[in-house]
């Protein structure tokens, strides 16, 4: 549903009032330097919007901050977030809680508010700036100020109130104080910067303007797009995401485990993503003889190996202690790993131990059966010739077209057509396949929301991607007239 505020676009893309914090996408793809930033910024704003849903938040999409915020504040949202498109998540989904933490504080911004005051991209005096690739606006305290406008960035000589800040600046950088307040004397600027105006007002209402959180600077990332030199530099950090999604394995899944699997077992045919040890539960839950077969399947070769070491030479004790001393040798500069990551491991353990009631004598018949390792790429050319027709199967494919590490480098088109030709492929196979996708490659995106993750493949429905909602920079590459949907031939 699109709606217009002056002669400026606001598209609410979900609006069913889930929750009082609304995350508003600030649509800044007109900006992208070259075709290639562009791609990359869509790619990562539509997993944004998968998220953003899969964590139950409205979602409001405009060009214009100023129509986001009226609107959403009418809408009667208590907080908005306001992200550029384009911003990535990395590898974890910390970014919520670390906004919900946020907005417990007393505050009308909460930003990356820089002082520009001695920046020698402006030659002379520059006023602070709100950075347009993420703050929260309290809107009760907006709508309170009568929704003043944001401001942007504009090349004109200017006088106002200078703000007094402290001394003290955040992360080592000059340029961010820890707090900014009203101050008394007026000053002449060389440029207004963007914020320039909303600031000055929560300034002369006495307001809270704050800081992001360390929390929230450290759970995404934005590559500034409008500056291409910036953007290529910047994207080395997210091929590297790429490239330790194929290198390193998690010590435990992602996925909760679930209580009860519909499946009519003892199952015959196991084949499953790698990691973790999820999988043994399942194996439990639907029931298994000595004669099932268990096959995982993964595009991380190292993951398959820990794998196979797991079921040949683990004893079923310490499961930490195996983890260490068979982890993954880590990529050159590697994110994400903190010194406490094998204490988390042995907390998610012993959680998984709770779970079970004979836990030696059980291990001990699953390591006894028969096992093979595929090594696959479920987005390039690939067979099923490995799974057997006619048998009790189970297939868990966990969220195999929405994984992290590979979203900037892979379009929701090619994944939505990737994941049809998968189910048909299993059709083609055995329809009676029971299949467990944990996410759908277009979860976020159903004009009417399909909730199929897990039922024997021939029940499963095609995505066409006319019955999606088409955010703004599909308007064109959506168009899709072929009476099959993408990948199905």
């Amino acid at each position: 549903m699109v709606f217009m505020i002056g002669k400026k676009m606001v598209m609410k893309f979900r609006a069913e009032k889930r929750q009082s914090i609304v995350f508003c996408i600030l649509d800044i793809t007109d900006n992208c330097q070259s075709g290639y930033s562009r791609e990359v910024c869509v790619n990562l704003t539509d997993f944004l919007i998968n998220r953003f849903d899969m964590y139950g938040y409205d979602i409001f999409i405009s060009k214009d901050e100023d129509a986001l915020l009226q609107e959403v504040a009418k809408a009667g949202y208590k907080h908005a977030v306001v992200i550029s498109a384009g911003t990535s998540l990395g590898l974890s989904d910390r970014l919520f809680d670390a906004v919900e933490d946020q907005c417990r504080e007393d505050f009308f911004i909460a930003g990356h508010i820089l002082d520009r005051g001695d920046h020698s991209y402006y030659k002379k005096n520059a006023c602070f700036e709100l950075h347009q690739q993420f703050y929260i606006i309290n809107l009760e305290q907006y709508a309170e100020l009568e929704c003043p406008f944001v401001g942007n960035e504009e090349w004109v000589e200017y006088q106002q109130i200078a703000p007094l800040r402290s001394e003290e600046c955040l992360h080592g950088d000059p340029e961010i104080p820890a707090w900014m307040k009203k101050g008394t004397e007026l000053k002449t600027y060389s440029v207004k910067l963007h914020g320039w105006n909303i600031l000055n007002v929560g300034l002369e209402h006495d307001k809270q303007l704050i800081p992001l959180t360390r929390r929230i600077r450290d759970s995404k990332k934005y590559l500034y797009y409008e500056h291409d030199h910036v953007f290529l530099r910047q994207l080395a950090d997210i091929r590297q995401l790429q490239f330790f999604g194929m290198n390193f394995f998690a010590g435990w899944n992602s996925d909760q485990l679930r209580a009860d699997l519909p499946f009519d077992g003892p199952v015959e045919q196991y084949a499953t993503v790698g990691i973790g040890f999820n999988w043994i539960k399942n194996l439990e839950i639907v029931g298994f003889t000595e004669n099932t077969k268990v096959i995982f399947t993964d595009i991380n070769y190292n993951c398959l190996m820990f794998m196979k070491k797991m079921v040949e030479e683990w004893d079923g004790k310490n499961y930490a202690d195996f983890y260490w001393e068979h982890k993954p040798m880590l990529p050159n500069n590697p994110p994400y790993i903190p010194e406490t990551y094998k204490d988390q491991i042995q907390e998610q353990w012993q959680k998984f131990l709770a779970t079970m009631d004979n836990w030696d004598a059980h291990w001990e018949k699953v390591r006894n059966l028969n096992y093979d390792y595929i090594l696959i790429d479920y987005t390039a050319s690939y067979n099923f010739d490995w799974l057997a027709a006619g048998q009790k199967t189970l297939l868990n494919l966990s969220d195999l077209y929405n994984h992290s590490p590979f979203i900037a480098s892979t379009s929701l088109k090619y994944r939505v057509s990737c994941e049809n030709e998968l189910l048909q492929k299993l059709k083609n196979k055995d329809p009676n396949i029971t299949t467990i996708l944990s996410s759908r490659a277009a979860d976020g995106f159903w004009k009417n929301k399909i909730d199929q993750k897990l039922d024997k493949v021939d029940n499963f429905i095609y995505t066409d991607i006319k019955e999606l909602k088409t955010p703004p920079w599909h308007a064109e590459d959506w168009r899709h007239n072929s009476e099959r949907p993408l990948g199905v031939k």
